[in-house]
């Protein structure tokens, strides 16, 4: 209560004092888009073995920043070949920053021919006239297989150009952007000129870039979101002036979270631009929770008799305490997700911008209603409120009902519970963020063409490495070296998935007897080993081939399916983990803020229910309706986020259960705390469902998952949860008075 009469007394400080820190920040949040990263890449565990080969591959053109050029055009003709070769001579004048080389089939087979040639001439410049002149005027007939099988479609429809950066995949630039992604407008425009429609891009910095114009584009859905925000609140405090208070914090909050986003950017390390959506949406929904709940308790004192004086004394101080609770829980559990690889950024950011809004809306709330009073409201909203009003209201009928068949409501909840949890702990997923991006994306429609055209596979191949002991080894001379080089590249042909192999003495499915072996040395000791299958890189079957690969203990496995597996292994422990320190942790803060263990039992157990029961219904919408394969990291995005905010409503709920049990003994309280709590804990919860199911507008599969996840979990918190489960869970665990505790009672 100190507290809170020091911030009524300074209200014009406290205001002047955030007026001052807003203007402060304004020029960081004028600049924090520079430090989201639109990449889709994962880092690797540093220890794993695709990171290895990772490691051993950085510089060569094997790992390296890549944009591809998909030509739909016969290869064979002489347009083509004209085509393309101007297209790398104007791409490379450009002088686009990191690139290093543009390959092309007409390029290789030129630099062939003129090696062939050079033999004959005797001179390298007058050969390689000869081998452009040649191409120009043929295109590519006569070309080896070796060059065509890497660039030309098998019916000879469509080929393949290269773009390669001398920046390894996944670098980011200080501006968030891939080089690859900064410079694909550029190619794009070239590509145009040269080849019409029949070109089109794609790669990681193609999909990178128009990821971002989209997700730019349907920003709009937030702005929906504050629509339906404004009504829902003007309908919960029967004031359209609460309604303003509302959006004047959410969108001073939001201003917080982008600080917080540049914060993190400068200091720490560039931030996923779905942190960005996410981070909208989680501010929205805990504002509005916040602000709703000191707003409804100071209406509800005033409805009931007090001064306004005293009335806000109350609010800031009772539903003040809740809101702190509340907010540490939620920071602090969303912090959390910095201990899991590749989700620094979210823990960081979330925590902070919630952390700092909650103290904005804990001191400048308080101090704006010292101003206004009850003036906040309208007169027909301050009408008196009895216990008779609270007895005819749905909320108590509804809890009267649960509380009198309180064994059959816990036994039927849990009953269904049980196969979900089960579900959740198996639950089919994928590891492919690009499964779900919109199949309209030029560079989505040129990947899945790629696919078509040259296999699933083609574009990305398993990598094999193979130790060799020093550059003396690498003598072609070196029979020994040269036997356990063909009976390496034996081993990968005859490992079942396998249907091409490429490296040295083996091109495709044969064992060549000659080969340049210094062509395919990497990291000065390793030869490298490119093999192929018919599967999906993501695909089960593309796993087991790799994990067959992995038993030659003398080889290292990279590529995009190792990379998969090592993923797996590390996220299923730290996930586990993960999961099982949140919910400890919120366990905790709740034990110790309300002094009994069953408050958090209770809270927990039903944010479980919600969270499996919608990850099981999720699940059949992506498969059956969105026809998507459910990515690995929405459960547990969506288990950390509800974990902490959806015990905001367990935290308002327990703190007027408490009061009211003081007064009115166990279940009258908890009817007349659930009754008192309803209207405002449903309405906060359909506004949290809408603005983190807003996630779900924009056309990004990730994205749509998440949103329809919270809608589902939201709904069912509220009208199942909160409702029905909670109040029967109470009474059975027959949580005591603190009244009882004071006469020597021990307290649960």
């Amino acid at each position: 209560m100190a507290v809170t009469n020091f911030i009524l007394r300074r209200k014009w400080l406290i205001i002047a004092v955030w007026v001052v820190i807003l203007i402060l920040i304004t020029p960081a949040v004028m600049n924090y888009t520079k430090y989201i990263s639109y990449s889709t890449g994962q880092s690797l565990p540093s220890n794993s073995e695709s990171a290895i080969v990772n490691k051993i591959l950085n510089g060569t053109s094997y790992n390296n920043d890549t944009l591809i050029v998909v030509v739909k055009e016969n290869p064979f003709t002489p347009y083509s070949a004209n085509q393309s070769l101007s297209f790398q001579n104007s791409t490379l004048s450009k002088n686009i920053p990191y690139l290093s080389s543009v390959q092309s089939p007409f390029s290789d087979y030129i630099n062939f021919l003129t090696a062939v040639l050079s033999g004959v001439y005797h001179n390298t410049t007058l050969a390689h006239q000869y081998s452009v002149k040649y191409v120009e005027q043929n295109g590519l007939k006569g070309a080896p297989s070796f060059i065509t099988s890497r660039y030309v479609s098998p019916d000879n429809t469509t080929f393949l150009l290269f773009l390669t950066f001398n920046k390894s995949s996944g670098f980011i630039l200080p501006n968030g952007e891939t080089p690859s992604q900064q410079a694909y407008p550029v190619v794009k425009d070239i590509a145009q000129k040269y080849f019409g429609d029949n070109a089109s891009l794609t790669g990681e910095g193609a999909i990178a870039y128009e990821t971002q114009q989209i997700t730019s584009k349907n920003a709009f859905a937030f702005g929906l979101v504050f629509i339906i925000l404004a009504i829902a609140v003007g309908i919960t405090l029967r004031s359209y002036k609460g309604s303003l208070v509302s959006l004047l914090f959410i969108s001073v909050t939001t201003l917080i979270g982008y600080f917080a986003i540049f914060l993190v950017g400068a200091l720490v390390t560039n931030v996923d631009f779905v942190v960005n959506y996410t981070l909208t949406a989680v501010l929205v929904g805990v504002t509005t929770d916040y602000v709703v709940f000191i707003l409804a308790r100071f209406r509800q004192e005033l409805r009931e008799g007090r001064e306004d004086k005293a009335a806000l004394e109350v609010a800031s101080s009772k539903a003040g305490r809740a809101v702190l609770i509340s907010g540490l829980t939620v920071g602090i559990s969303l912090l959390s997700f910095s201990l899991v690889p590749n989700f620094l950024s979210w823990g960081l950011v979330l925590f902070s911008a919630v952390v700092i809004s909650t103290a904005l809306i804990l001191t400048l709330l308080p101090s704006i209603l010292a101003i206004t009073g009850k003036r906040v409201f309208t007169k027909g909203g301050l009408n008196t409120v009895t216990t008779e009003n609270l007895e005819r209201s749905w909320f108590y009928r509804v809890s009267d009902l649960s509380v009198r068949r309180k064994y059959v409501v816990a036994v039927v909840i849990l009953a269904l519970a049980i196969p979900a949890i089960l579900f959740f702990l198996n639950l089919p997923t994928t590891y492919n963020f690009n499964a779900g991006l919109p199949s309209s994306l030029p560079s989505v429609k040129a990947l899945n063409f790629i696919e078509d055209k040259f296999g699933a596979n083609e574009l990305y191949p398993i990598i094999v490495l193979m130790k060799v002991n020093g550059s003396s080894d690498l003598n072609s001379n070196n029979t020994a070296l040269k036997n356990q080089i063909i009976a390496t590249a034996k081993e990968i042909l005859s490992t079942p998935g396998i249907t091409k192999v490429y490296g040295p003495y083996v091109n495709g499915q044969e064992i060549a007897n000659n080969t340049n072996i210094s062509a395919f040395v990497v990291g000065g000791s390793y030869l490298l080993f490119t093999a192929y299958t018919e599967y999906d890189p993501f695909s089960s079957n593309a796993i087991h081939t790799v994990n067959a690969l992995r038993q030659y203990h003398d080889l290292l496995v990279g590529g995009l399916t190792s990379s998969v597996i090592d993923q797996q292994a590390e996220t299923t422990q730290d996930f586990t983990e993960l999961e099982v320190l949140i919910t400890l942790f919120v366990a905790l803060i709740i034990g110790i803020s309300f002094k009994s263990w069953k408050f958090p039992l209770i809270s927990i157990s039903g944010v479980l229910i919600s969270i499996t029961w919608a990850t099981g219904l999720l699940y059949l919408i992506s498969r059956f309706v969105l026809n998507q394969a459910l990515i690995y990291l929405i459960p547990v995005i969506l288990f950390v986020i509800l974990m902490s905010l959806g015990n905001d409503y367990t935290v308002f709920i327990i703190s007027r259960v408490v009061e009211d049990m003081q007064e009115h003994g166990e279940k009258r309280g908890i009817q007349l705390a659930i009754s008192r709590t309803g209207i405002v804990v449903t309405s906060l919860g359909l506004i949290l469902a809408a603005s983190l199911g807003a996630l779900a507008l924009i056309p990004i599969g990730f994205l749509e998952q998440l949103g329809i996840a919270f809608i589902i979990s939201l709904l069912i918190d509220t009208f199942v949860i909160r409702t029905i489960y909670f109040p029967a869970m109470l009474s059975i665990l027959k949580v005591k008075r603190k009244s009882e505790t004071r006469k020597g009672r021990v307290m649960d």
